[in-house]
């Protein structure tokens, strides 16, 4: 399943990043890497954006860039 897909308070572990460079760089210094926890605090009404913690840090995501990542919900 794709990030965006995961509904607030639903955490999830990083499986696949299939963004494309400069978008994947930017992702990986923010800390989203494979094997990583992440969690949704919270999105806007039409899932535009996302509020998401990974590793006791927020970022926030717009939905083109959620859906590049692939989590397994836990």
């Amino acid at each position: 399943m794709k990030l965006n897909e995961l509904n607030i308070g639903e955490s999830g572990i990083i499986k696949k990043i299939y963004a494309k460079e400069p978008l994947k760089s930017k992702l990986l210094s923010m800390g989203f890497a494979r094997g990583e926890k992440i969690k949704v605090l919270k999105h806007t009404l039409a899932k535009n954006t996302f509020d998401i913690d990974i590793n006791g840090v927020n970022v926030a995501l717009r939905e083109e860039e959620a859906k590049e990542i692939e989590v397994e919900k836990i």
